[in-house]
Formats: C-alpha cells, sequence, structure tokens
C-alpha cells in the first residue's frame, strides 16, 4: 500500500462579531492567549471568550469519534456491494480487489488522512512491476502484498497539494451516521469516473498510455508512489519496447545503483 504525502493543514472560519470579518484557524489545539503567536494576527490583543483555555474545533458536534472496527464495518455495508459487481472483493481491512487477469488487477482503496478522514484511490496491481524495497526489488504476486502501482486520486485530494479545497473529495470519521453518509455520499459522486477507469486500465497498451499521461501532467502524479516511470519502464518492456524502457528507467531520481537493479530486471524480464 503506498503512503498518502501529508494533507495541507485543515482548517476552519470562525466569525469576529466586531465586524462580521471571517478569521481563518488551523484546526488545532491552540493557547487562546489574545497576545499570544499562536493566535492569527487579526485577533490578538482583543477580548476572546475562550481566553485562557484550550481550543478545540470539531464541526460534528455531539458526536463521538469512530473506531477502526466501526469504521471496517461501514466500509463493507456502503462499498463492498458496489464493488462486488466487478468481482472486487474486501480484504477486511481498506482495500477491495479482484484476481489478476492477463497479470492485472483493479485495486480500489480507502485511504485514512490526518483530521479523521479519508478519501478514495482507484488503481490497479501489475504481477511484473516491482517496487524497491530496503534497496531490492519486491513483486507484488499474492492477495497479501497488493498495492495500487497505476492508480488515481479524487480530484480535491489531488488539487489540495496545490492550495485547492478538499471539500466534496474527503469523508469525515466523526459520528456513525455522519460517517456512513459521506463516505457513501462520495462514493456515488465517484462511481461513474472509477468504473470508467477501471474499464479503460484492462489492457497492457491503455495502461501505456495512462502511464505516459501521468508523467507528462506532473502535478499530484509526481507524489504518487511508486513513481510512473517506474511502471511504464515495465509496461514498456511487456510491449516489447526495452530501449524505451532503459530510456524512461534513466529518469527516475533515484540512486544509480537502484536504476543498475532495475536494468537488470528489465532485461531478465525482456
Amino acid at each position: 500500500m503506498q503512503a498518502l504525502a501529508a494533507v495541507p493543514a485543515e482548517k476552519t472560519l470562525l466569525s469576529d462579531s466586531s465586524n462580521n470579518e471571517l478569521l481563518i484557524i488551523n484546526l488545532a489545539t491552540v493557547r487562546a492567549d489574545r497576545n499570544s503567536n499562536s493566535m492569527p494576527a487579526q485577533m490578538r490583543g482583543r477580548k476572546l471568550p475562550f481566553a485562557d483555555r484550550p481550543l478545540m474545533i470539531n464541526f460534528f458536534q455531539n458526536t463521538d469519534l469512530v473506531d477502526s472496527q466501526t469504521l471496517g464495518e461501514i466500509l463493507n455495508e456502503t462499498i463492498s456491494p458496489k464493488l462486488s459487481a466487478r468481482g472486487l472483493l474486501w480484504n477486511g481491512k481498506y482495500l477491495w480487489f479482484d484476481q489478476p487477469n492477463k497479470s492485472i488487477r483493479q485495486v480500489f482503496q480507502y485511504s485514512r488522512l490526518k483530521g479523521e478522514k479519508g478519501t478514495f484511490a482507484w488503481g490497479v496491481c501489475l504481477d511484473f512491476v516491482p517496487t524497491i524495497s530496503s534497496n531490492k526489488l519486491k513483486f507484488h504476486r499474492t492477495d497479501k502484498s497488493v498495492i495500487q502501482h497505476l492508480f488515481e486520486w479524487t480530484d480535491e485530494y489531488s488539487s489540495s497539494f496545490f492550495g485547492g479545497h478538499l471539500d466534496g473529495g474527503i469523508t469525515t470519521h466523526w459520528g456513525k451516521r455522519q460517517t456512513t453518509n459521506s463516505i457513501r455520499r462520495l462514493f456515488d459522486n465517484y462511481e461513474q469516473t472509477i468504473n470508467s477507469w477501471f474499464d479503460r486500465a484492462s489492457t497492457l497498451e491503455k495502461l501505456v498510455e495512462i502511464a505516459d499521461q501521468q508523467i507528462k501532467t506532473g502535478r499530484s502524479y509526481n507524489f504518487h508512489s511508486p513513481d510512473p516511470k517506474l511502471v511504464l519502464a515495465f509496461l514498456q518492456v511487456k510491449a516489447n519496447q526495452l530501449d524505451n524502457a532503459k530510456s524512461t528507467i534513466s529518469q527516475l531520481t533515484i540512486d544509480d545503483n537502484l536504476k543498475e537493479l532495475l536494468l537488470k530486471q528489465i532485461c531478465i524480464t525482456g
């Protein structure tokens, strides 16, 4: 399972009753000292109703944080019926995947984010593409080793790395009902996009196109792990494009020793 890059700090808005100005405050515990540097400049020196006590902002009042077991039950109840129609089965955690079809597995992932939120990623696991782990190559050919080699995030999560808003592309883990509704709503919004992507990513030729497109687009794809260039190189080997694969490996920003390791594997695979 690939690691997600850090999510931009969550923020909320407070209304200043003196002039109805909206002030942005990071969602964190702060000391409500009117002169403290931890407070926004606009609020320093003002009489604050929460002075001299910690401030925690919770959008969902009178709700409890759902635990991991409850979250799993909610995910299974809301997402599994939808994905099972494509042959993707839940692994009891945060992945749904099918069995290999011409070395390709469809994989859906629920990713937990900071701030008790979550989002989706959908992609493919390729049994002929290794990843680098502890300076060694690791293949992903069993149910326990399934990852996403090529994948997509929600538009909102992708744009959040560049100042975009997460709203509409994430779920909450506060309150069972709110959690269920947010997961169902997000999946409903993206179901057609997810299914269309899976339909496209079902052949070697289309996967080459997808990897090449991600590389050319850059932006949030630069945060993907594994690097789309690594995936493209082994797709090119499968497509009998050995010279192109070697050129793609040379573009990776990794240690030269690791490049040599990948080149050796490419020659073996090719």
